[in-house]
């Protein structure tokens, strides 16, 4: 993981409901995090965790192997690994296999929110396809998957059928502080709230960091 993700994990321990997203990921529906600030990125979908542990649901992680989560980092910055599943899907199996690995755990209907990273690259071929049946399955059990991916700012979203999309974008506001902010790109379901930036502080070792 690198420094920069250390960072923004961290530094979750210091507000952790500064994100309305958090609060409002809607139901059945998928969500996008896209951008190119990986950090800012890992960022939210951390406080989306810490929020529906909080709730009392299972999270779920899916990533390649060797992906840049690292559990030590998470549970520092209030997540509880008790409650927190890693799965790793090897390098050449593509990211067919995350989708398809998302969509045992939807079946199983034991996780409340499921997150998702596609950032190396998105399934080939048409996304309403793969969105169609994770989208079916959160609504048979009532789940939420959270996509992250890396697709820019002007380009469009991961598929027709994500509800809602936001970018967070990472700007410092001195020495040791910096601040996250979330646009939101695409809504579909209505979320209309604006998306209160977090202002975090850096841990100690890590201050003065680029």
């Amino acid at each position: 993981m690198s420094a920069g993700t250390v960072v923004e994990i961290e530094a979750r321990r210091v507000d952790a409901k500064a994100l309305p997203l958090s609060e409002l990921l809607p139901p059945g529906r998928l969500v996008e995090v896209s951008g190119k600030h990986a950090c800012a990125r890992t960022t939210v979908a951390v406080s989306c965790v810490i929020r529906a542990q909080a709730c009392g649901e299972l999270v779920a992680w899916v990533q390649l192997k060797d992906g840049a989560l690292f559990p030590p980092d998470l549970e520092a910055a209030g997540v509880d690994l008790d409650s927190f599943i890693t799965i790793h899907v090897p390098h050449h199996a593509g990211p067919f296999a995350l989708v398809r690995a998302t969509e045992w755990l939807a079946r199983s209907g034991a996780f409340g929110l499921t997150v998702i990273d596609l950032t190396d690259a998105l399934p080939p071929g048409s996304s309403v396809n793969w969105q169609g049946r994770l989208q079916g399955l959160l609504r048979q059990y009532d789940g939420r998957i959270l996509l992250l991916t890396s697709t820019a700012y002007e380009e469009p979203s991961s598929g027709p059928l994500v509800g809602l999309r936001i970018e967070p974008r990472r700007g410092p506001l001195h020495a040791d502080r910096f601040e996250v902010r979330a646009h939101v790109l695409k809504d579909k379901v209505g979320f209309a709230a604006e998306l209160s930036s977090m202002k975090l502080t850096a841990p100690a070792g890590l201050r003065g960091a680029s």
